[in-house]
């Protein structure tokens, strides 16, 4: 009989971009953790999708007070999402990333952190940065950064913060890992800057995850010109409906890591631009090196600045500090961009669980010739 566990690993590997068995078996500490036995059953059972209450009573063949009941316990704990719709709250299941993980941030320990590192180590790093569709889209950090004003306006994080109603700054979960981990992050002292929006902001909010509080359209702009500033790139939420953004450094995101952990960049899709440089403009400052997350940008023994621009993931932070006006960000050709296609962030998700699905397919049917 096949553990219950090992039945929801299943469940969250057919999920965005996955959860994959491992060796060492790192990521079913998590889930032991996590889930309980029936809390783990319950996930393995729901159906994708927004689901109501009286759906969930219907297709589980429970009362609706249990349904009810037992939505609230784990949506409370972070194991389940939900929306409002009129006066009925509809509920969702949620992937490991961007999800489970990010809604468990509260409970972070150091043996988190050991079991995390393995994970990406093992296999997660790599799951990261494949298949075609990106969990978030990597957007310049300043609107000018971008060629003749070229900016995608679904790209525009300033606009987009502006237009905001409700704004929920919570702890980062990947700072607050990195406080657990041999080497904290030294970019901060702040974890409480990650910022959700509208529907997400609500559920962040009420649910009480990761210390939030309410911020004003003004306070979210200071974080984001802070970012500028302290060489921190932005990550939008990759959905038409943005549901809030992550200022990410070097030393700490994640998902940068899974980069680094491949040896390759893995970004082609997550940006819709790249740098671009004047040879004749450039003073070889060395600038833009310090402050490029990918190694785009070196400087060689002859102290001469060296630019990769395939490594190039389009966050414009070396044009906000070129001193000569040398770089500045090209919006890729229009067959080589990421528009979001989804209205909300997961709906997006589930559009990535399914390309996920047809990959491993033809994967496993080459294979197999």
């Amino acid at each position: 009989m096949t553990d219950v566990y090992e039945m929801l690993r299943q469940k969250l590997d057919g999920m965005t971009k996955g959860y994959p068995r491992t060796e060492k078996g790192s990521e079913m500490a998590f889930l032991k953790k996590t889930f309980s036995e029936a809390e783990a059953e319950f996930f393995i059972e729901f159906k994708p999708g927004l689901q109501s209450p009286q759906q969930v009573a219907d297709h589980m063949g429970i009362s609706l007070k249990e349904a009810q009941e037992r939505l609230e316990s784990m949506a409370k704990k972070g194991l389940l999402y939900w929306e409002r719709h009129g006066a009925e709250k509809k509920y969702r299941i949620i992937p490991f990333i961007h999800g489970l993980w990010e809604f468990r941030v509260d409970t972070f320990d150091r043996q988190d952190a050991a079991n995390m590192g393995q994970f990406y180590k093992d296999g997660f790093g790599k799951t990261l940065l494949d298949y075609r569709l990106p969990i978030a889209r990597i957007v310049p950090i300043r609107a000018d950064t971008v060629k003749d004003g070229k900016l995608l306006p679904v790209d525009d994080i300033e606009s987009t913060i502006k237009r905001q109603t409700l704004i929920v700054a919570n702890d980062c979960a990947c700072r607050k890992i990195a406080l657990f981990a041999r080497k904290p992050c030294t970019c901060t002292d702040n974890i409480n800057v990650c910022i959700a929006f509208g529907r997400m902001a609500e559920f962040m909010l009420e649910s009480g995850i990761g210390n939030p509080h309410v911020i004003t359209v003004e306070q979210a702009l200071e974080i984001l010109h802070n970012d500028d500033s302290a060489g921190l790139f932005v990550q939008a939420a990759h959905a038409k409906e943005c549901s809030g953004f992550c200022n990410c450094a070097r030393c700490h995101c994640g998902i940068l890591i899974g980069a680094k952990i491949e040896q390759g960049t893995g970004f082609e899709t997550w940006s819709n631009y790249k740098c671009t440089r004047d040879e004749t403009a450039c003073i070889d400052c060395g600038k833009c090196a310090e402050r490029c997350p990918m190694k785009a940008m070196t400087v060689n023994e002859d102290k001469k600045t060296v630019f990769n621009q395939v490594r190039c993931f389009g966050c414009g932070l070396c044009v906000t500090t070129c001193p000569s006006g040398a770089l500045i960000l090209e919006r890729k050709p229009d067959d080589r961009l990421t528009i979001p296609q989804d209205d909300t962030f997961f709906d997006n998700q589930e559009r990535m669980g399914r390309e996920k699905a047809e990959a491993d397919r033809a994967r496993r049917a080459h294979a197999g010739t």
